[in-house]
Order: structure tokens, then C-alpha cells, then sequence
């Protein structure tokens, strides 16, 4: 190829070489953090190995530098489900689906269409790349299959001969597209038999529990609601919770966790930070949600200390009473603005006496009245009563006794409940619409990534890179093949943490309602932006050309996507082969590590900075569909994405499933409801296949052929529908027939939602949680105990 500024090197023109580069960059990256895991797996087992410490029945995995990687493999689905939950059991079951059809489309792909299109085009791929792996066997595929185009010349060569292989295009479409339905309503049917049955076989206080919706003002009291509900005659009623605005309480509260920061920082600051970090590492981790056993509304004792007297040391008369211990200062401050003007006292006494008087201000407040809101927790005396009233209609005026399931009493945002609906409503809708302008405005950045793909354009635009690139193929293949990538996958990791925030306070009633919405705008976010846009408009001026003329868009998309097939190979294989190993390391985590511990001072700020990290479904579900997508539509096209995308979702299965049962906690509980977002996004995912060969067939004059799939979206759509009709409900409700009896006196452990669950009932924490004690060690890490009040 000419490489002469006019016509600048094309890394494009030499597929195998980018896609080289690309292997190299990603396989160092790769290997090393693997090699680097094995290494460290065993060495900082409080990070990679977390959920072991209380979890001590977790099947063991071999400390060999590559024994676990069998075992791991070993672990059966109902291990999983034992010990991970619902969530984990439906994440890797997706995870299970996508590696089965993608190794059935790759085989079909590899035996029948590419074989296909080699005799008819002498192409082993549309993208005209036969890739590095089939070099080899090229000349033999050629023997054996004469390729048509190779033996006509250019004059006696007849173009209509493309309609022939373009037929097998029109047959896979069909066996591509019922190949996965066939296997999404398998894993349907898998998934709502085990919930069904896992569900069904436990009694855990959500199970049995109810949240009630528009309340009204006359049964806004226990005993009303509850004589209410009896007498619906769905069953007894065991507890009621009326929600009411504690929003005043809330505020002490969080005012008091900030005080008792601020009086362990001063002891810290008195005695040191060496003991500190002794003390937190001899705590055991637990869940980032703490869980307190409840303690009765109405009694004073509600100071417990975070840890026990009895393993709490004595705190020395001379520590706490004297102005010096061991050449120590007690640390002063000034009580004016900014601690810059004021009278200089204690520090230790001044923050201590503050917390004293909250204290005593929130006993107050814990025995208040308070305004009941139309919201409710009635908890009945069997999973088939609670079941039987949230899938009922149990008022006849709208807006009234609304019935729902229950989220888990510590998955509950509780400021969130009494909220008033209007509110509730604003926050929604203010909310969408900073997620539609964020969108609007990252249509240009994601627009012009497409600028890096194409040289000619570089050179346009920066003149001085263009004559770079034109001069040096390496700097060629960086630029136009791996940076595109490398800002593909900073943008898909990055704008997640904006919508989490964001979803956060949009006023969802639960921790697990929040992730599922962070699942739908994070898909939203990359499916939209990232791959329609980038890939149909190709740059932001063309947006407008398609909004105006949308019978163009199949068009655009068969063509584009036909463009950028090695683009997508190269994003497939970094985040598959480089960056899937990454997330064994935890790397965010362990970056963040050092920040995190220059503000640690208190044995509870080590505490937290030791807790294992929170697997969030929000940021690590989006991507894995749009890849799965992103195969479906090229299944037909290209065989090296198919085989490339099938190594990322085997390298993905094995690293989620260690982080899921070994490494990180996921404290939510949405009991698989992410199924129906992963099928039905799926099923968009088929529509753009379905459309991309319509107009890929178009593009070739094919249009008969690309007629022939036209039944093919009616049916995607039905299949759709089939599930909202008849799956959806087994995917949120419990099934009466398979609810057991007797639940509560069955044999056997207790499953992991029950566990978590045990002594927990719906109450407001800041109502009953205890009053802890500052967390205070001495320079060998043993706990004080200071009874201050």
C-alpha cells in the first residue's frame, strides 16, 4: 500500500498486523495480572480470599500456583446458589448460556458459512481479513474449496454469483436466531425452576413480608392495618411497621457518626495510630452492612459499645486525666469558626461533651411521636399469605393499600420510604432528564472517537500526527487500532460511577432497586452511545443526516458495522484477554489502597479500609450483554469475532466466579430479578442482527433475500412477548404450588438469604441500633474502653 502523505499507512489494510499488536498489548497485560493473582492470591488472602473468613464451608480451592483453577471449576450451580445466592447463580448462568451458544454459532461459523464464502469470494471473512490463526490452514482451504473469484478473471467475473453463497446468510440468520431463543427460554426454564424451588423452600422474614403503598390516613396505626389486612382473610398477620418521618432522628444520627469520628481522631491524634491499625486487622471482616441484633423501642439501653467490655482493656487515670503520657500532648482546639478563633480547649473533652448531649438528644428522640406516611411492612405468618397479597388487588380506589415484595430488612433505604409520592416523582423524572443530557452530550466524544479509526481523517484534523502515522506502521497501529479501544473502554468504565450516584437518589426504596437501575442506564449508556451511535453515524455530523432520513439507518448499520468488525475484534480481545484478568486483581481496589489509608487514623477507619469490595451487577452486567450483542450481530459476517468473544465470556465465567464465591460480597438481594433485563435486552440485541443482515443483503443487491427475514422480527418480538405473558411473574412472584409447608420446621442449614436475615425485622436502624463507644487502642491494639457517659 502506498504510505505517502496523500494516502497515509492504513493499519486496516493489514489486519493480521493489528490484530498482532493487539494480542501482544492485551496478552502482556493479561498474563501478567493472572501470573500476578496466582502469586498474591494466597500471600494477601484477606483481599482475594475475604469471604472465607466467615464463610468458613466454602469449598476450598488448592494454595498450588494453578491447583484452583480445577477446583473452581468443579464448583456445580448449586454450590453456587448455596453460597452466593440467587444473584450469582443467574449472573454466571448468563454467563454459562452465552459460552454454549456462542461455541455452537463459532462451530457452524467455522464448518459451514466460512467455508462458504471462501469458495464463492475467496474471503474467509466479510471483513476480508482470513486472521492470523488460519494463515496456515489458508492454502489448504483453498485446495480443497476452489474459491469461484479465484479462478475467473476480472472481466468474465459475474457479481450475480454473490446471490448463491448469500443464501446460506438468509439460513443462518434463521438458525442463529432460533439457536438463541432456544437457548434463552432453556435458561428461563432452568432459572425459575431453581428460584421457584429455592424460593419456595425457605421462610426468611422477606419471604413473609409485604410493603404497603398508599396507606390511608385511618389505618395509619399497627393495630388498624393490621385488623385491615386479617380481614381481607389472606392469613394472619404476624408484625406491622408503619413508616413514619424520621427524617429528624435520621439527622442526629448522622450528625453523631460524624461526632464519634471526630472523637476517635482526637484520641487517635493523643495516642497514636500505631495501635489502630493492630486493632482493626484483629476484628474480623464482615459485610459492608453491618447487622445488629435488634433491641426492644422503649429502653434506655441502647449505648452497647462496639466492642465488649470484656475484652476492652482499662484506660490508664494517667491517659485520662493527666495533660501528658509519655511525653504526649492531650491535642487542643478552638471552639470559634473554623477552630481559627475562640476559646483553646481540650480537644478529646470538647468533641467527647458534643457527643454526650447528641447522645442524650437522641434518646429523646427515639421515644417521640412521629407523622406516619402511606407507607407500611406488614410481615404475615407464611410465605404463601405474603405471596398471595402482593399478587392481589386488595383495595378497590386507586392508589390504595398498593401490595409489594418486600426488599430485606437491611437492603431497605428507609429515608426513601417516607418520602412523599410527589417527591418521589420530581426526583424521577429530574433525574431521566440529566441522564438524557448526559447522553445527548457524550454523543459528540463517542462520535468523534470514530476519527481515530480512519487515517485520512487524522491527518485532516492534525496534520503533524497524520505524518506520523503515515511514517511509522507501529505508531499507525497504536493510534488507529489500540487508542480507540483504550478510550472505548475508559468510557465504559467510567460513566457507570456517574449513573450509580445518580440513581442513588432518585428515591428508589432499596440498595437492590438502585443496582437493577444502574443494570438498565448503564446498558443504556453503552448500547446507545457507544455502539448505535459510534457505529450508525460513524462522526456527529452524521447523526442529523440519519434522524432526517431513517430508511437509511439499515444501511448504515451493515455497512458500518462491516467497517468496523476489526475495531470491534480489537475491543473483544482487550477487554477479554487484557482486562478480564485485571478484575481478578481488584486492581481499582488495591490503587485506591494507598489514598485510602493516607486519611486512616482510627481503628474504624482501618476497619472499613480492610473490608472486602461490593460486587455491583450495575457496573459489571451491561457489558458482558452488549459484547453478547455484539457477536449475535456478527455472527454471520465474521468468525474470528465469534471465536474471540467466546474466549471472553469463558475467561469472564471463571473470574466472576471466584469473585462471587471468594473474594467479594454482594449484600443486596434482588432474588435474580436481573433475568428479565438480561433476556429482554438480548432480544434487542437479535432485532439489530436481524436488521444489520437485512441490510447487508440490501447492500449487495440482494433484495429478495433480505425480504426472506422479514418474518424474522414478528417472531422476536412474540418470543418477547411469550415471556412478559407467561415468565414474568414466576420471575418476581413465588408460586403458591411451590411454596413448601412446614417451612420453618424443615431439616437442614439454612439457605444464604436466611442466614443474613436471622434476627433482623423491619425497623428503622437509627431506632434501635446501639450507641457505640469510640473505637479507642492502645499502642499494642488492644481495645479501650473509655464509658464516657
Amino acid at each position: 500500500m502506498d504510505t505517502t502523505p496523500e494516502n497515509p499507512h492504513d493499519p486496516f489494510g493489514h489486519p493480521a498486523t493489528l490484530m498482532t499488536t493487539q494480542l501482544v498489548i492485551a496478552g502482556v497485560l493479561g498474563i501478567s495480572a493472572f501470573l500476578t493473582f496466582c502469586v498474591l492470591r494466597t500471600q494477601w488472602a484477606d483481599l482475594y480470599a475475604a469471604r472465607t473468613v466467615h464463610h468458613k464451608d466454602l469449598p476450598p480451592l488448592p494454595k498450588s500456583f494453578f491447583g484452583w483453577i480445577p477446583a473452581l471449576y468443579k464448583i456445580k450451580e448449586e454450590q453456587i446458589l448455596e453460597h452466593a445466592g440467587l444473584d450469582a447463580f443467574v449472573f454466571l448462568g448468563f454467563f454459562s448460556m452465552a459460552i454454549k451458544l456462542l461455541a455452537v454459532c463459532a462451530f457452524f461459523a467455522i464448518a459451514v458459512i466460512s467455508p462458504i464464502r471462501l469458495h464463492f469470494t475467496g474471503d474467509y471473512d466479510q471483513d476480508s481479513a482470513l486472521g492470523i490463526f488460519l494463515k496456515p490452514q489458508m492454502s489448504l482451504i483453498k485446495v480443497v474449496i476452489p474459491s469461484e473469484k479465484a479462478t475467473k478473471s476480472d472481466d468474465d467475473y459475474n457479481y450475480d454469483d454473490y446471490d448463491r453463497y448469500l443464501w446460506s446468510y438468509v439460513a443462518f440468520v434463521y438458525i442463529f436466531t432460533f439457536l438463541t431463543a432456544y437457548f434463552l427460554l432453556r435458561q428461563t426454564h432452568h432459572i425459575v425452576r431453581v428460584r421457584q424451588s429455592y424460593l419456595g423452600n425457605q421462610s426468611s422474614i422477606t419471604d413473609r413480608t409485604i410493603r404497603l403503598s398508599g396507606v390511608p390516613p385511618e389505618l395509619r396505626n399497627e393495630e388498624a392495618l393490621k385488623d385491615h389486612v386479617e380481614s381481607l382473610g389472606i392469613g394472619h398477620v404476624q408484625s406491622v411497621t408503619i413508616c413514619r418521618n424520621w427524617k429528624e432522628l435520621d439527622v442526629l444520627m448522622n450528625r453523631r457518626r460524624n461526632m464519634l469520628n471526630m472523637v476517635e481522631r482526637a484520641w487517635t491524634e493523643y495516642l497514636g495510630d500505631d495501635g489502630s491499625k493492630r486493632s482493626a486487622r484483629a476484628v474480623p471482616l464482615v459485610s459492608s452492612l453491618p447487622q445488629s441484633p435488634p433491641i426492644p423501642l422503649g429502653t434506655d439501653d441502647s449505648s452497647a459499645p462496639l466492642l465488649s467490655v470484656a475484652s476492652a482493656a482499662v484506660l490508664p487515670n494517667n491517659i485520662i486525666n493527666g495533660l501528658r503520657t509519655q511525653g504526649r500532648r492531650r491535642p487542643i482546639i478552638r471552639t470559634g469558626f473554623l477552630g481559627l478563633f475562640g476559646n483553646v480547649v481540650d480537644k478529646i473533652d470538647y468533641y467527647t461533651a458534643k457527643l454526650e448531649k447528641l447522645d442524650q438528644e437522641i434518646k429523646m428522640a427515639r421515644h417521640k411521636e412521629y407523622k406516619p406516611t402511606p407507607a407500611a411492612f406488614v410481615t404475615m405468618d407464611s410465605v404463601a399469605s405474603a405471596q398471595m397479597a402482593a399478587q392481589a388487588v386488595l383495595d378497590p380506589q386507586v392508589f390504595r393499600l398498593i401490595a409489594h415484595n418486600a426488599p430485606a430488612p437491611h437492603d431497605v433505604i428507609w429515608p426513601n420510604l417516607y418520602m412523599s409520592r410527589f417527591e418521589r416523582f420530581c426526583r424521577s423524572w429530574i433525574i431521566t432528564t440529566i441522564i438524557a443530557l448526559i447522553s445527548v452530550l457524550l454523543l459528540f466524544p463517542v462520535g468523534s472517537l470514530a476519527t481515530f479509526l480512519n487515517p485520512t481523517t487524522i491527518s485532516k484534523f492534525w496534520p503533524a500526527l497524520g505524518r506520523a502515522i503515515s511514517n511509522s506502521n507501529v505508531l499507525s497501529t497504536l493510534v488507529t487500532g489500540f487508542l480507540p479501544t483504550l478510550i472505548f473502554t475508559v468510557f465504559n468504565v467510567s460513566i457507570p460511577f456517574i449513573y450509580n450516584a445518580l440513581a442513588s437518589r432518585q428515591g428508589y426504596i432499596s440498595h437492590g432497586d438502585v443496582e437493577l437501575s444502574v443494570v438498565g442506564k448503564n446498558f443504556f449508556y453503552i448500547f446507545f452511545n457507544l455502539f448505535l451511535v459510534f457505529t450508525i453515524a460513524g462522526t456527529a455530523s452524521n447523526i442529523w443526516a440519519l434522524l432526517k432520513d431513517t430508511t437509511r439507518i439499515a444501511y448504515r448499520l451493515a455497512l458500518s458495522l462491516k467497517q468496523l468488525s476489526l475495531f470491534y475484534i480489537d475491543l473483544i480481545i482487550l477487554q477479554g484477554i487484557g482486562m478480564i484478568p485485571f478484575r481478578l486483581l481488584e486492581f481499582g481496589v488495591v490503587a485506591k489502597y494507598p489514598f485510602l489509608k493516607i486519611f486512616s487514623r482510627t481503628p474504624r477507619d482501618y476497619y472499613n479500609l480492610y473490608k472486602p469490595p461490593t460486587f455491583n451487577y450495575g457496573f459489571f452486567l451491561p457489558q458482558p450483554i452488549l459484547i453478547l450483542i455484539i457477536c449475535l450481530c456478527y455472527s454471520c459476517l465474521s468468525t474470528k469475532l465469534l471465536c474471540f468473544g467466546l474466549v471472553y465470556f469463558i475467561l469472564g465465567f471463571f473470574t466472576f466466579k471466584y469473585q462471587l464465591l471468594y473474594s467479594m460480597i454482594h449484600p443486596q438481594h434482588s432474588t435474580g430479578k436481573s433475568w428479565p433485563m438480561i433476556f429482554y435486552r438480548i432480544c434487542i440485541g437479535v432485532l439489530i442482527f436481524q436488521l444489520t443482515m437485512a441490510g447487508s443483503l440490501a447492500l449487495q443487491k440482494a433484495y429478495y433475500l433480505a425480504g426472506l427475514l422479514s418474518p424474522l422480527p414478528f417472531a422476536t418480538l412474540a418470543l418477547m412477548w411469550n415471556f412478559y405473558d407467561h415468565y414474568m411473574p414466576l420471575s418476581y412472584f413465588i408460586a403458591l404450588r411451590s411454596i413448601r409447608q412446614q417451612q420453618h420446621q424443615r431439616n437442614g442449614s439454612r439457605t444464604i438469604d436466611e442466614e443474613r436475615e436471622r434476627n433482623q425485622v423491619y425497623v428503622n436502624p437509627n431506632l434501635v441500633c446501639p450507641l457505640d463507644e469510640p473505637w479507642i487502642a492502645d499502642t499494642l491494639g488492644r481495645p479501650i474502653n473509655v464509658h464516657y457517659n
